[in-house]
């Protein structure tokens, strides 16, 4: 035989079992009958290794299909053959110790729905959200007052859901003020001086330039019909034969927008308005297409909204919502930083195309789509569409907003209960900003109160040294960090929008806890994610195993998604203002501009702790700065030269008066500091003032380091450019390290 027949004989006789239903792993053979090499590739190595380990999808995420690519070689020939193997979600094996008890109060005489999801603890003491199945679907009307005892059970068991509901005359629904106590500066804020957040926004702006405005807009114009004016096809996960293509392009006119906003730049403004004007007549095209209706816009036709409302699972469909989101994100994003007035007008019919589809389906309908594992993920839906309402003024888009309420997420959360064990955190994460966008344009406390106790509950327990959060991209317990260290830790997106939903709790609640956690991830992890040049290439995860090194993705995933964005977003949360004080919340070379003030602050990038400030005007301000968590409450204060003491406040900031053309000094303490895991104190991470450091170390198992709190200034030594050094180890900013092999946790 030839080789070529070698290897296509070797393929067709192939055989690795059954692949429909797989419950165990599979035995991947590397030698075929006939003497061909064979290598395996997969399409998901946390499903299905290359050594064949099958690990099963948890129990509500579906039953996952995933193409097992072997490639067989012998001599200079080879062949292909893809194996769809389909493995099997585990069984639902919780067993459950107890159901949180449950009180609800309804109105007479209206349509209420009991929850699709309550709290349960399992034996082993997990507490966790699960479906519920009530008569009738949980709709109900009561006709007389008082109290009502209703029992479902939780879905797939026969565990029965005690509920008690206390029907009233009038249920009123608790409002509280929805004006923010201080406004945002973004606009008129600007990097200043040198800092590695100024160098990552200027390779941001060099990648976006570089960027080919046509392949951004290659899906749409195919799906509805345009010319695709010979540009290239889009990559990764908007390739034409993906399920969420036109994802990026949303990220991508989110990036326009906040990189004009950064610098004014009126060739970033000009690829908006193309990108704009051509999503406009892709628009106008789909509706002239059969079976679109009018509004529509994406990078595909609306079979995957159809299919969704089957309940049709991942991957055999994408998230077609959250798709949505990142396209409508973009153009109010445009709208409101670089003003382009078509982009509102796309956003505005889009809009009315989602209160069209969705009005027309059943509660229950709604809740089974959004408790989907992937398939049912939309992104910050409510969130867009709670903002274009406070825009357009039009009560369906509101209404639309609230059809994206999650009884999964919302519901143990209105109940102040940790549930996020097991939850897609970033899957959740913008649904909680939607949340905060309803109680903005509503006022209804509820909202602000879901949102509240998930920032507490995440950064209280599921968050690491960096800021990140979720291991494998999901929650788990709270305190479980020691134990989830791996090269799957911290998803960028999910610092992202933690950070976006802080920002807008700040604005309610000015307190330095908020900043505190916004300067720790920010610096730690978004600067972290960018590759060192201007390839727009992000990390997806951050490892936090030993051993390993970032990873920078360019095809077009979710986080290189977030990635156009984040780096021209450094200025938003660094200064905030109320009618008598500027605030200083973040310790960035950076100038704010207003009518009444001008603040520049100068910060040499590796001396955190010393801080000057001038002030040209204040128009009778005050200058609040926050006094970091990081320096214990140790600082001092130079005005003019002068040492002063400043008026602490109970929210964290110190106030200074007088300030008008002056020089302020702040010198801070700032020593190091050991982070021990909550769930195992021998692990720890090393820190610097804001910076967690990181060992350069080609090490896979953890380092042993004799540390402990007392002796950490004997035992670690300050070098230039914020390099530390322990021993041998050389220890740096986590931030500065782009391709090399790191621990940002070892053992003590």
């Amino acid at each position: 035989m030839t080789d070529l027949e070698i290897v296509q004989k070797d393929r067709d006789s192939l055989y690795i079992g059954n692949i429909r239903t797989v419950e165990f792993d599979l035995n991947l053979p590397v030698k075929g009958e006939n003497g061909s090499e064979i290598t395996w590739e997969t399409g998901h190595d946390r499903i299905i290794s290359t050594q064949g380990k099958v690990t099963r999808p948890k129990y509500g995420m579906g039953s996952r299909t995933v193409p097992l690519t072997a490639t067989l070689r012998y001599g200079k020939e080879k062949a292909v053959r893809v194996f769809e193997v389909r493995v099997l979600e585990e069984e639902n094996k919780i067993q459950i110790d107890k159901v949180f008890p449950v009180r609800l109060e309804a109105e007479k005489g209206k349509v209420f729905y009991l929850p699709t999801a309550v709290v349960i603890q399992t034996k082993e003491g997990r507490v966790i959200p699960h479906l519920v199945e009530w008569e009738n679907l949980g709709e109900r009307i009561y006709e007389n007052t008082g109290i009502v005892q209703e029992h479902g059970k939780i879905a797939g068991t026969q565990v029965e859901v005690p509920v008690t509901v206390e029907v009233k005359d009038c249920v009123e629904i608790q409002k509280m003020s929805q004006i923010p106590k201080v406004q945002e500066t973004d606009k008129n804020t600007v990097l200043f001086g040198e800092s590695f957040f100024e160098k990552a926004q200027g390779w941001s702006e060099e990648f976006l330039l570089s960027v080919n405005d046509d392949q951004m807009l290659y899906n749409f114009r195919a799906a509805c019909g345009l010319d695709t004016k010979g540009a290239p096809e889009m990559i990764g996960w908007d390739a034409p034969d993906s399920n969420l293509r036109g994802h990026t392009t949303g990220h991508y006119l989110s990036g326009l927008a906040l990189c004009y906003r950064a610098g004014k730049k009126e060739e970033i403004r000009k690829k908006a308005v193309y990108m704009c004007d051509s999503l406009k007549e892709c628009q106008e095209a789909f509706s002239r297409m059969e079976n679109i209706q009018e509004g529509f816009l994406s990078g595909y036709d609306e079979t995957q909204f159809d299919l969704l409302e089957k309940y049709v699972r991942y991957p055999e469909i994408w998230a077609p919502y959250y798709t949505l989101h990142k396209i409508f994100a973009g153009l109010l994003d445009c709208w409101e930083y670089a003003e382009i007035p078509q982009a509102l007008e796309i956003a505005d019919k889009l809009g009315d195309w989602v209160y069209n589809r969705l009005s027309r389906l059943p509660h229950h309908v709604l809740m089974k789509m959004w408790s989907l594992y992937i398939a049912g993920e939309f992104g910050g839906m409510n969130d867009v569409m709670a903002r274009l309402y406070g825009i357009t003024g039009k009560e369906i888009h509101l209404k639309a907003s609230r059809m994206f309420d999650n009884d999964k997420l919302f519901f143990p959360l209105s109940q102040k209960i940790d549930a996020l064990d097991t939850l897609h955190a970033n899957q959740h994460i913008p649904q909680i900003i939607g949340c905060m966008k309803l109680f903005e344009v509503t006022g209804e406390k509820r909202y602000y109160d879901i949102s509240r106790f998930f920032w507490e509950s995440v950064t209280k327990d599921h968050i690491y040294a960096i800021g990140g959060t979720g291991e494998g991209e999901m929650f788990h317990g709270p305190e479980e960090i020691g134990s989830l260290l791996s090269k799957n830790t911290a998803e960028s997106c999910a610092s992202y929008n933690m950070l976006k939903l802080t920002k807008e709790l700040f604005k309610y609640e000015p307190v330095s806890s908020y900043m505190d956690y916004y300067e720790r991830t920010m610096f730690n992890h978004i600067a972290s994610s960018c590759e060192h040049a201007p390839t727009g290439a992000s990390t997806y995860f951050m490892p936090l195993a030993p051993g390993f090194h970032k990873e920078f993705d360019d095809e077009n995933s979710c986080c290189h998604g977030t990635g156009l964005e984040s780096h021209f977003k450094y200025t938003e949360a660094i200064y905030f203002t109320d009618r008598n004080s500027i605030y200083v919340n973040l310790f960035i070379p950076s100038v704010l501009n207003l009518e009444d003030i001008e603040v520049r602050q100068e910060i040499s990038p590796f001396l955190p702790e010393q801080v000057k400030i001038f002030v040209k005007r204040t128009g009778n301000r005050d200058l609040k700065i926050r006094i970091p968590y990081w320096c214990k409450g140790d600082y001092q204060i130079k005005l003019n030269g002068e040492k002063v003491e400043a008026e602490k406040l109970s929210d964290g900031y110190c106030k200074i008066s007088g300030v008008e053309n002056s020089e302020i000094e702040l010198a801070f303490s700032c020593t190091l500091r050991l982070e021990r895991t909550p769930d195992k104190p021998e692990v720890a991470a090393l820190c610097y003032g804001p910076y967690v450091l990181a060992a350069l170390t080609e090490e896979e198992d953890f380092l042993h380091l004799c540390l402990t709190e007392e002796n950490l200034e004997n035992m670690v030594r300050k070098e230039e450019n914020l390099h530390f050094i322990c021993g041998k180890t050389v220890f740096v900013p986590l931030y500065s390290i782009c391709h090399e092999r790191y621990q940002v946790y070892f053992k003590i």
